[in-house]
């Protein structure tokens, strides 16, 4: 049975990770949620969610993870919250939330400081925990711009593989992100009793402060990748021209020497040529040569 449960005096906290059809049972002879939400559970969540009942709170929170080879998935993590109890349920691919359940249920110090003021306290610390973690996958994606700052001048499809790939990773953290503080404002206005402890006005105030942060953070960082692959994009556009305006005088030079060749072969007089025996062998060594020079041209200016 994937399910921990950790009590205290006031409070039960049960975490559940890949949840089975054996601990949707026991979630639902424990506890009286909405057939809904059971729903919800199961099935993947692609969005952020949050339901107030009469004696409950259901949430789906989703929050950026860092996969191989450096791209942003979405983790889910599912809560419900009341009176004296929290249930959360994930996959356990955040190491953070493993550790705090670990700690809060091998340590009576670290249980006592999560769990003594009440299910409100120990939600917004693990929101906190689980929104904190985020700044190592943000440190990486700004260490990916700035590299490809350095590369902003070099005109390779890798330099342009690398922005589309930054612009994905800043679009994929934006949609995660972007109803968390839609959520934390509707549980700072909800009257619940049990989400209410000591400063969880200030505590709220910072987690969404945070997030505002962050999400400031996202918007630059969106401007800056779109301002290099407009850059990229017009040196690349210049480069084009280059290359054009000199395959056009190249194709200009072999449309004149084939038009030579094309007036000896079909000239009316034969005896026009035989006059000349060595135009023809000259024309074409001259045609050879001026198409090994563009060969490489182009391979010395990295066009072939």
């Amino acid at each position: 049975m994937s399910l921990k449960i950790v009590h205290t005096k006031n409070l039960r906290w049960v975490d559940i990770v890949n949840p089975e059809e054996k601990d949707l049972n026991y979630l639902k002879e424990n506890f009286k949620f909405h057939p809904l939400d059971f729903e919800d559970v199961v099935a993947p969540a692609t969005r952020t969610k949050i339901d107030e009942y009469d004696h409950y709170h259901f949430m789906i929170l989703l929050f950026p993870r860092l996969v191989q080879p450096g791209e942003i998935k979405p983790a889910e993590v599912d809560f419900f919250l009341g009176k004296d109890y929290l249930v959360t349920i994930h996959d356990g691919s955040m190491k953070t939330l493993n550790n705090l359940v670990h700690s809060v249920h091998q340590f009576d110090n670290v249980r006592s400081q999560y769990m003594a003021e009440g299910p409100g306290l120990l939600l917004l610390s693990i929101l906190d925990m689980l929104s904190k973690r985020t700044a190592p996958i943000f440190d990486h994606m700004n260490r990916e711009i700035s590299q490809a700052e350095k590369n902003i001048f070099n005109l390779q499809i890798e330099t342009l593989d690398s922005l589309s790939s930054i612009k994905k990773n800043i679009i994929s953290f934006r949609r995660i992100m972007k109803m968390h503080r839609y959520v934390l404002e509707k549980l700072s206005r909800s009257k619940k009793e049990y989400l209410k402890f000591k400063d969880s006005t200030l505590f709220f105030q910072n987690l969404v402060e945070y997030e505002e942060n962050l999400w400031n953070m996202l918007n630059a960082d969106k401007e800056i990748v779109e301002s290099f692959e407009e850059t990229n994009q017009s040196l690349a556009g210049h480069k084009m021209n280059d290359i054009l305006r000199t395959l056009t005088v190249f194709s200009v030079i072999i449309f004149l020497l084939t038009l030579l060749i094309n007036i000896l072969l079909f000239a009316e007089s034969v005896s026009r040529i035989d006059a000349w025996p060595y135009l023809l062998p000259s024309t074409l060594i001259m045609l050879f040569l001026i198409t090994g020079g563009m060969l490489t041209y182009f391979k010395k200016r990295k066009w072939l």
